[in-house]
């Protein structure tokens, strides 16, 4: 991790087009001013960790959803006579 030391009004700059500038400082907190493009997502990092749960979360229940549809179709073509095969070696030409 990059440690930079930064006083009241100074900034620190990411790539070409990020900006960060420490506009306030009262006490323990620390008020920062992002300039960032607007494709550019920026999360407190506690709201960033909680989004990254709710999605894996998301994914998993998606994926045994999946999971039970596919156990179910399995399980219905299982018990499905097979349809429109026919065995020509039985049949005889006269």
């Amino acid at each position: 991790m990059l440690v930079l030391t930064r006083r009241l009004g100074e900034t620190i700059v990411i790539g070409d087009d990020i900006v960060i500038k420490i506009v306030d400082i009262h006490g323990k907190q620390i008020r920062v001013g992002i300039e960032a493009p607007a494709e550019i997502s920026v999360y407190r990092g506690e709201i960033y960790e909680r989004i990254m749960l709710e999605n894996k979360a998301a994914v998993e229940a998606a994926l045994g959803d999946v999971k039970t549809m596919t156990d179910g179709l399995k399980e219905l073509m299982s018990s499905q006579p097979v349809v429109g095969h026919s065995d020509d070696s039985k049949s005889s030409v006269t």
